[in-house]
């Protein structure tokens, strides 16, 4: 079989499948499965086996479980509500205050449990407070997802580690290489709501809770475990005193503490943190098989080499071969979650990136940021939905909806200045490494 007819057969049927409503990891394994034996015959399914016992086996992904325990610990020590109510008497005198408190608060639990944990839990607190204080039902609901989403490229970020494990990068210099853009985001959304607040102030109501600084002062201790949680965690990365994955475990440890501290610790807790970490686990990892199942059959077929030949023969800049295949991920990030669109796109993306020249690790940011705006965009965007499933009955599907252009359009901008300025990528992974 010809590249140009595997090329047909794997994408098309992978795209008929997904239209026809199969789930994604059903979709890619079983087109790899088939066109294995079709092609090869029987006795080429050892490569099935071989390859799903060295994904599973590589001790790489022992990260994988160890932050998502760290994160639901956290979630489950009630340490976001904490963070909430401390921070918002910081910020009781400004104006759009519990918007910036749930960036903050976002932020602060991407650095401890990466995404999903600040859309779940400022749902369910933030924005009812918000409504509660007539805040504008797009303000409320956009300031929270975009937060969220922070947790796609703020490090300890899950997609991070199994694109650096796929890309077979530095999950250390990928880890530092997304938190400059990942601040610059949080700190535009920041000054979006204090200028918008200043231009609309009926959009973002000045609370009217008086609060002592005696009050601001004990609510600092709220602030102060969550802190050393992230510095714990970072810095031994940032340090070299350990690596990714010892960090990993460094702060489900951490987690585990400050659940026991807070009294929140039990044996339903311990089981439901468990048993979350099993499922975000497997599925990642049955995707990740999935995928690597079908880019080893593709690759096996001459992807690769035909791909660089595709390339050298264009006579057009290396940028719009970059613009074309952001496009490619956004599109994708439209209709498929992000694992499956990195596990897809990232082993044929980087070889590409490398061979016209980009920096890996420049170029590593730059497709999660993309993967970031996929989260936000619907019909497929995952903020969206679990927004939907966590905010107040009478916040409507249009409602989250119309919440999120202001926030797409800072993100584009961010991944517009990252191309633009490559050091704000690479310059703080090569002063740390």
């Amino acid at each position: 079989m010809t590249i140009e007819l595997t090329t047909f057969v794997l994408f098309g049927g992978l795209l008929l499948l997904i239209g026809l409503g199969v789930p994604v990891v059903f979709a890619l394994g079983g087109i790899a499965v088939l066109l294995t034996w079709a092609v090869e015959g029987p006795d080429a399914l050892y490569i099935i086996a071989t390859t799903t016992y060295q994904q599973i086996t590589n001790p790489t992904l022992i990260t994988i479980p160890l932050f998502i325990i760290m994160g639901n610990f956290l979630v489950h020590s009630g340490i976001s509500e904490r963070l909430f109510h401390g921070l918002s008497y910081w910020l009781s005198g400004v104006r759009g205050g519990l918007a910036l408190v749930s960036i903050g608060v976002c932020v602060a639990l991407a650095m401890c449990g990466g995404f999903g944990p600040g859309i779940l839990t400022m749902g369910l607190v933030a924005v009812p407070a918000m409504l509660k204080h007539n805040y504008d039902r797009s303000a409320a609901l956009g300031s929270v997802m975009a937060g969220g989403v922070l947790g796609e490229i703020i490090p300890p970020a899950i997609i991070m580690i199994i694109f650096a494990f796929i890309a077979r990068i530095s999950i250390g210099k990928l880890f530092f290489g997304g938190l400059v853009p990942g601040l610059m985001l949080a700190g535009m959304y920041v000054a979006y709501i204090l200028i918008r607040g200043y231009l609309q102030p009926e959009l973002f109501p000045k609370s009217d809770e008086v609060v002592t600084w005696k009050m601001r002062m004990i609510a600092l201790r709220e602030i102060f475990l969550p802190s050393a949680l992230v510095l714990s965690v970072l810095g031994a990365i940032f340090f070299g005193i350990a690596t990714p994955t010892e960090a990993a475990g460094i702060g489900a440890t951490g987690a585990l503490l400050i659940c026991i501290l807070y009294r929140k610790f039990n044996w339903r807790v311990l089981m439901d943190s468990c048993v979350g970490t099993f499922q975000i686990t497997g599925m990642v990892l049955w995707i990740l098989i999935a995928a690597t199942l079908f880019g080893v059959v593709y690759s096996n077929a001459g992807a690769q080499e035909m791909i660089t030949e595709f390339v050298q023969g264009l006579e057009v800049n290396r940028w719009f071969v970059l613009l074309g295949m952001q496009a490619i991920l956004l599109a994708f990030g439209m209709f498929m979650d992000d694992y499956a669109v990195v596990t897809i796109c990232a082993p044929i993306f980087m070889p590409l990136a490398i061979l016209l020249g980009f920096d890996p690790i420049w170029f590593a940011v730059i497709f999660i940021l993309n993967m970031q705006v996929a989260y936000l965009t619907p019909p497929f965007g995952w903020a969206l939905i679990m927004m939907k499933g966590v905010a107040p009955p009478e916040i409507r599907t249009q409602d989250i909806w119309r919440a999120v252009p202001p926030f797409v359009l800072m993100q584009l901008l961010v991944l517009v200045l990252v191309m633009i300025f490559p050091a704000l990528a690479t310059w703080l992974p090569n002063r740390v490494f």
